[in-house]
C-alpha cells in the first residue's frame, strides 16, 4: 500500500472516529439520563453538540480552501479526543455543557477538509471515494455503539468517554504522519469548473434542501434509535447496542454500494429509492411487535436504506462544485445539514416526554418522505 492510499484510509478512519464521538452520548443515553434529569434535557444537550458541529462547518469550509487539509483533520481528532476526556471528568452540568460544545467544535473541523480532500483525489470515481469515506464513518459509529453499551455497562459511561478520548488523540497524531495533501488544479481545470458551477447552481436549492432533511434524520434517528430498541421494544441494553451496531455495519456497506451505483446508474435513482424505503421502515418500526428477529430485520433495512443515499448526495455536491472552492461547498453542506438539522433531537426529546417515543419516529418518517419528494426534482447532467 502506497502512502497516498494509506492517507485515504486514514481520512476514512478519522471520519469514523469523529462520528463515533457524536453517537457516544446517544448510545449511553439510558445510563446518563438519570444523572442529567431525563430525556428532555438530554435531547437538548445532544442538540447543543450538533448545533456547534453543524454551524461550525461553515467557517471551517472557508478555511479548508486556504489551509492544509491534513492539519485540519488532525486537529479535529485531537480536539474530539480532549473534549471526550473532559466529558468523562465533568461532574457539573455547566462543565458537561462546555465540554460538549468543544466536542461539537472539534467534530466541525473534520467534514469540509475531509470531504474536500477525497473529492480532489479523483473525479472519475468520486462516488467510490465518497463510499470509502462513508464506510469509515459508519464503521466508527458501529464500533462506538458496541463499545459504548458493552463498556458502559461494565466500567460506566465516564470511563468509556475517557477511553475514546485517548483513541482520538492517537488518531490525530497518526493523521499528521500518514495523510498526503491533495494537489492543486491547473488553470484549465478551474475554467471548466466554473462552467460546471453555472449548471450546478440550478440544482443547489433542491440539493441543499435534501441535505438539510438528511441531517435532521441522521441527528434525530441516531440519537433515539438505541433508546427505542431498548425501552420501547424491550431489548436488553447490551443486546440493543449489538443490534444498533449491526444496523450501522450494514449502513457502512450501503455507503460503498451507493457510491458505486451512483457512478454507474446516476445519483438520483439511488437517492430516491433510499429515502422512500427509509420513510416506510421508520413508520414500520413503531408498529413492529417485540420480536427480536423482526427488530433485527428492520434495523438492517433501516441502516441500508438511509446510508445508501449518503455517498450519492456527497458525490453530487462534488459534481457541481469548482474544486478550488470545494472546501467552502462542503462546509456549507455540513453547516446546513447538521446546523439546521440539529433541532431534531430536541424536538424528538420533547415529543417523547410529552407523548411517547413513537411520535419521534413519526416525525422522522415524515422527514424522510419530504426528502423523497424533493429528490424527484433532481436533474442530472450525465
Amino acid at each position: 500500500m502506497g502512502r497516498a492510499e494509506a492517507g485515504i484510509y486514514a481520512i476514512a478512519w478519522s471520519h469514523g472516529a469523529m462520528h463515533a464521538y457524536l453517537v457516544l452520548l446517544p448510545a449511553l443515553a439510558p445510563l446518563i439520563k438519570a444523572e442529567v434529569g431525563g430525556y428532555a434535557l438530554l435531547g437538548a444537550l445532544i442538540s447543543l453538540v450538533f448545533l456547534f458541529y453543524g454551524w461550525g462547518s461553515l467557517p471551517v469550509g472557508l478555511m479548508a480552501d486556504r489551509s492544509r487539509k491534513k492539519l485540519m483533520i488532525a486537529l479535529s481528532m485531537l480536539l474530539c479526543g480532549v473534549s471526550s476526556i473532559l466529558i468523562g471528568l465533568a461532574h457539573s452540568l455547566p462543565l458537561l455543557g462546555a465540554s460538549l460544545i468543544l466536542l461539537g467544535l472539534g467534530a466541525s473541523l473534520y467534514h469540509p477538509p475531509g470531504y474536500a480532500a477525497m473529492a480532489l483525489y479523483t473525479s472519475e470515481m468520486r462516488g467510490r471515494y465518497m463510499g470509502i469515506q462513508g464506510l469509515g464513518g459508519l464503521i466508527g459509529m458501529a464500533l462506538s455503539y458496541i463499545t459504548a453499551t458493552s463498556l458502559g455497562a461494565v466500567i460506566g459511561w465516564r470511563a468509556t468517554f475517557l477511553l475514546w478520548g485517548l483513541i482520538g488523540v492517537a488518531t490525530g497524531l497518526l493523521d499528521l504522519l500518514i495523510i498526503v495533501e491533495p494537489e492543486s488544479k491547473t488553470q484549465g481545470e478551474r475554467h471548466r469548473e466554473w462552467i460546471s458551477l453555472s449548471i450546478g447552481l440550478r440544482r443547489l436549492i433542491v440539493v441543499f434542501a435534501i441535505i438539510i432533511l438528511s441531517g435532521a434524520l441522521w441527528s434525530g434517528v441516531s440519537s433515539f434509535l438505541l433508546a427505542c430498541v431498548n425501552e420501547v421494544k424491550g431489548v436488553q441494553l447490551l443486546l440493543a447496542g449489538g443490534l444498533s451496531t449491526i444496523s450501522y455495519t450494514v449502513g457502512s456497506l450501503a455507503q460503498f454500494i451507493g457510491g458505486e451505483l451512483s457512478d454507474k446508474k446516476g445519483r438520483r435513482i439511488v437517492i430516491l429509492t433510499g429515502f422512500a424505503a427509509y420513510s416506510i421502515l421508520l413508520f414500520a418500526l413503531t408498529k413492529a411487535p417485540r420480536s427480536l428477529p423482526i427488530i433485527l430485520l428492520l434495523l438492517i433495512l433501516l441502516g441500508f436504506s438511509f446510508y445508501v443515499t449518503q455517498s450519492p448526495i456527497n458525490a453530487l455536491l462534488g459534481d457541481i462544485s469548482p474544486r478550488r472552492t470545494i472546501g467552502a461547498t462542503y462546509g456549507f453542506n455540513f453547516a446546513v445539514k447538521y446546523g439546521i438539522g440539529s433541532f431534531t433531537p430536541a424536538l424528538a426529546g420533547y415529543l417523547t416526554a410529552r407523548y411517547s417515543m413513537d411520535y419521534a419516529f413519526y416525525l422522522f418518517s415524515l422527514l424522510s418522505l419530504a426528502a423523497f419528494l424533493l429528490s424527484l426534482l433532481i436533474r442530472e447532467e450525465r
